[in-house]
């Protein structure tokens, strides 16, 4: 396991995103300010928004759904990664506070999965930290072998924010003495409304180098990046708001920009507007 370099892995852990939560259509005065931590989950927000509106107190938390400019939020997707999503892939420049419309009625159940309980969204987190385990180290055996109490703590830690009882259980599931590396945890997400891409690549290549954000893009998608590292476009790579050189070390990327969920959430998008 490299040593992980904390003051950078503190700063995205921190990173947060102002949010206007519009909580009534009809009132526009019914809205609620919350600072949300980019890897957390729009769910995770709802019992803190009940609290604030009669009429979504009334309402079965499962019909409660959040929309964009018209199109719903997929609540099992990292906030930040939905805030990238909605505003660095449009046509707008990125806008703070990032205004989201809370419904709770005529959920959209053919675009987005029914919002479910916690227990069901902490089991989600936790099977994609057995996925990144398994694409990383070829196995699950690092996650499994945690104990209750640790894999609790995982969930308790990033819907508590705390991060020095996240990196406690998560140093164990990144250290690869003993095991070693197989493929990087990675999704990529394209414009137009394109299927979401995740592939298999190494950390290294043939010859045991270690490669870079560039060589990983030309070997997912070779039609956008180069050889060399370079787009085809003006393309660029996004990852918690930031533009990430294509020079990067990807095993430092893996280690230091995942999410909780010890994924690189990854966007290709052109540059925001001025």
């Amino acid at each position: 396991m490299s040593t992980i370099e904390h003051s950078i892995s503190k700063a995205i852990w921190y990173g947060k995103i102002p949010i206007q939560f519009n909580l009534d259509p009809t009132d526009p005065t019914a809205t609620v300010f919350i600072e949300v931590p980019r890897y957390s989950y729009l769910p995770l927000t709802t019992p803190q928004l009940l609290s604030h509106s009669k009429r979504l107190e009334s309402s079965e938390p499962h019909s409660i759904w959040y929309e964009f400019n018209g199109e719903p939020l997929k609540w099992h997707y990292p906030i930040g990664l939905l805030y990238d999503m909605a505003n660095r892939m449009g046509p707008t420049p990125p806008q703070l506070p990032w205004c989201i419309n809370v419904h709770s009625n005529n959920f959209p159940d053919n675009v987005i999965l029914r919002n479910p309980g916690l227990e069901t969204i902490q089991d989600m987190y936790m099977s994609m930290i057995k996925e990144a385990d398994f694409i990383r180290h070829g196995s699950t055996k690092k996650v499994m072998n945690l104990s209750k109490q640790d894999q609790s703590q995982l969930w308790q830690a990033l819907s508590t924010e705390r991060y020095d009882d996240y990196w406690h259980v998560n140093q164990h599931i990144l250290d690869d003495r003993g095991v070693g590396l197989r493929s990087v945890p990675l999704r990529l997400y394209l414009p137009d409304q394109c299927p979401v891409i995740q592939d298999t690549t190494s950390f290294t290549d043939e010859q045991g180098a270690s490669r870079t954000l560039g060589d990983i893009l030309h070997s997912i998608v070779p039609g956008l990046f180069l050889a060399d590292g370079k787009s085809t476009t003006d393309l660029i790579v996004v990852l918690h708001g930031i533009q990430l050189p294509l020079h990067t070390p990807i095993r430092w990327a893996s280690d230091h920009l995942s999410y909780p969920d010890n994924f690189l959430h990854l966007i290709i998008c052109k540059p925001s507007p001025l």
